[in-house]
Formats: structure tokens, sequence, C-alpha cells
């Protein structure tokens, strides 16, 4: 699920679109309420959630990095 954050809803839907990453869901969170309860702080941030609703890393870098070290543990 994407959580575009820090800017309009035209903006953030103009930005799913040019990215190509309309496959899935996106939630708007122009009031940062998801981003401030995962710790998120900036734009490419991911974060994994657990089935308990856990969560366990907010990465920077590539997904599918993080989520290869994710599987590896």
């Amino acid at each position: 699920m994407g959580v575009p954050g820090l800017s309009d809803a035209d903006s953030m839907r103009g930005f799913v679109e040019e990215q190509g990453v309309g496959a899935f869901p996106h939630v708007d969170d122009q009031t940062a309420e998801l981003w401030t309860r995962f710790g998120v702080t900036r734009q490419r941030t991911y974060v994994y959630i657990n089935d308990d609703g856990s969560f366990e890393q907010a990465g920077y870098g590539s997904l599918f990095e993080d989520i290869e070290e994710l599987l590896a543990k």
C-alpha cells in the first residue's frame, strides 16, 4: 500500500501516475497521521508490517533488497 503525503491530493495522484505505481492501493495521508505512527520522516520509506500489527523496519533504500534481507532472517 502506498501512503503519499506532504502534498495535495492532485499532486499525489500525479505522482502515482508518473511513477507507474497505480497497481496497488494508495491512502491519502495529508495529515501525516500514518507517517507519524510508523516513524516515516521522508519520501521513499518502506515499512514492513507484521500480521500482529507491529512493524520491523523502515528502510530508505531498495524495496527489493529490503524484502530479500527480511526474508533471509
